[in-house]
């Protein structure tokens, strides 16, 4: 093609034709220009398009992130309503009781286990999008920035959770203080009742009705401490515990829950979008 060009350039110079030269050099470059430009809008749309498929694919995955964030964080919203729970009755258990009457092993069994698990946010799409620069490619504000309030507000109730640990750390010195753990069938105890307080395949309070339990109580152990007071500082340090989890419970883990669920919709109405 280019040897056909340049033979129709020669044969003009030779033939003298100087005008019709100058205008088939400017056609020449303005094919030359609209090509250029059509290799770019064609460059341009495989660009867009390369792009579309990676958010259609990210996207997909945040959805499948999220919806595993809503079914671990359900998980742990039910474990702290359960822990509130146990800590209302402990506190029913010891209200207007002589120490010598309060129950070892309820006081043991309502006090244990007092930590939900921790948070295990599925951050690896998150993390991709921001590392990748892809967020760029996202032109839906209002979706940008649910994103980036969803990954903060993970990130707070990480906090939170090292703050909530630290408490129960706090509270554990006070009831080492006041409850006997030595129990003979500890190894069966510990598996059949006390592994159990916060397990959400068995009913709340139905580890009562374990046999190593039963067996447990036969043992008739006491409270290592005679004094109310030691007693009630545990109480004291659980309440204050309970204050946080059931900020927890009542506020910042159903706001997540239903901020991923409005996330959710957000990115497939965006994905049906750019279909």
């Amino acid at each position: 093609m280019i040897k056909f060009f340049r033979h129709i350039r020669r044969k003009l110079l030779e033939e003298g034709k100087l005008g019709k030269y100058l205008k088939y050099a400017i056609g020449e470059i303005v094919l030359v220009v609209i090509g250029i430009l059509i290799a770019l809008q064609i460059n341009n749309w495989n660009i867009k398009q390369t792009e579309q498929t990676k958010i259609k694919e990210y996207a997909k995955s945040l959805i499948q992130d999220l919806e595993e964030d809503i079914s671990m964080s359900n998980i742990i919203l039910s474990q702290t309503i359960r822990i509130s729970n146990r800590i209302d009755s402990l506190s029913h258990l010891v209200q207007n009781k002589k120490i010598e009457d309060i129950s070892n092993l309820d006081f043991v069994c309502l006090s244990w286990n007092i930590l939900y698990r921790p948070y295990s946010w599925n951050r690896v799409t998150m993390e991709q999008l921001k590392s990748s620069g892809s967020l760029q490619y996202i032109k839906d504000i209002s979706l940008l920035k649910r994103i980036g309030e969803y990954d903060a507000f993970t990130r707070h109730l990480d906090e939170d959770y090292l703050n909530d640990k630290a408490k129960t750390e706090d509270a554990i010195e006070f009831l080492n203080k006041v409850t006997n753990n030595n129990y003979s069938n500890i190894d069966g105890f510990r598996n059949n009742v006390l592994f159990k307080t916060n397990d959400l395949r068995y009913e709340e309070f139905s580890y009562f009705l374990e046999p190593d339990y039963l067996k447990a109580k036969s043992y008739n152990l006491k409270l290592i401490t005679n004094d109310i007071n030691d007693v009630n500082r545990a109480i004291n340090s659980l309440t204050r515990y309970q204050f946080h989890l059931n900020i927890r419970s009542s506020s910042e883990l159903p706001r997540l829950v239903k901020g991923a669920e409005e996330l959710i919709v957000l990115l497939n109405d965006y994905l049906d979008s750019i279909n």
